[in-house]
């Protein structure tokens, strides 16, 4: 597919700016729907683009049509795939999120679970089925990282200094996973009514795992950190679905 992508870009007319537009998105569409095109993938990639401004997801699709179009009239293609614009002009505006004190999230609570599950979340950017996933030898507390296998490889994470006292209780007594019952993890409804139940103790109903997961990349962002760095921080396949936070 890379190879058609080069391909594609040295067959059109276009500047040196327009090349590095056109090698971005199509390189963010590969990643997204791999090397076989088929139209649940198609469908798959347009719902990726819904967070994006109106323009952004115009030109997006334009420039995969045009480059759908090429594979086709070069025989890459045994079918035609043409992705239609169903892009309200007139979108409401969604208001930006901002950074919320997370001082609160870090004093003495009944709810010591869901505390220490939403300071991985808000820490580490972590999503429920991943620390689901934590064993206690995913955890080196002298050394305060984090080792997790993913599909893409092994992510390196550096613990914070304010969450090592949670772990270090939490660990005490477990077989193998971080929060486990009799050696077995518990189920994502557990994860999901503790997480719950400790933000309501702080008068955060609106919160959510994907609302404190954003709170990670705000913070992340307000640092100085790429699109890019995040996006490898938080294991994505692709920096598409932060581009919302990144454009101007």
């Amino acid at each position: 597919m890379m190879t058609y992508i080069e391909a594609f870009i040295a067959s059109k007319s276009l500047s040196q700016n327009s090349q590095k537009a056109y090698r971005y998105d199509l390189q963010q569409f590969y990643q997204i729907i791999g090397d076989r095109i088929n139209q649940d993938k198609l469908s798959l990639y347009q719902n990726a683009l819904l967070d994006l401004s109106p323009s952004a997801q115009k030109r997006k699709l334009s420039i995969v049509n045009q480059f759908l179009y090429y594979l086709y009239q070069e025989h890459h293609l045994t079918h035609y795939f043409r992705m239609t614009d169903q892009i309200k002009l007139s979108r409401i505006e969604k208001r930006q999120p901002v950074l919320i004190d997370q001082g609160l999230f870090y004093q003495e609570t009944a709810f010591e679970a869901g505390q220490l599950i939403a300071l991985l979340i808000l820490e580490l950017g972590l999503t429920p089925s991943e620390i689901a996933g934590i064993t206690v030898a995913n955890l080196n507390l002298s050394f305060q990282v984090l080792t997790l296998q993913t599909t893409k490889g092994v992510r390196v994470l550096a613990l914070p200094k304010d969450l090592l006292i949670f772990l270090e209780k939490q660990v005490i007594g477990k077989e193998q996973y971080l929060f486990e019952h009799q050696g077995q993890a518990f189920s994502r409804q557990w994860f999901f009514n503790q997480l719950k139940a400790f933000l309501e103790s702080l008068g955060h109903r609106d919160l959510t795992a994907q609302k404190l997961r954003e709170q990670f990349i705000l913070k992340e962002k307000s640092k100085g950190k790429s699109i890019i760095e995040l996006s490898e921080l938080l294991g994505l396949k692709s920096p598409i679905t932060l581009e919302k936070y990144y454009k101007s």
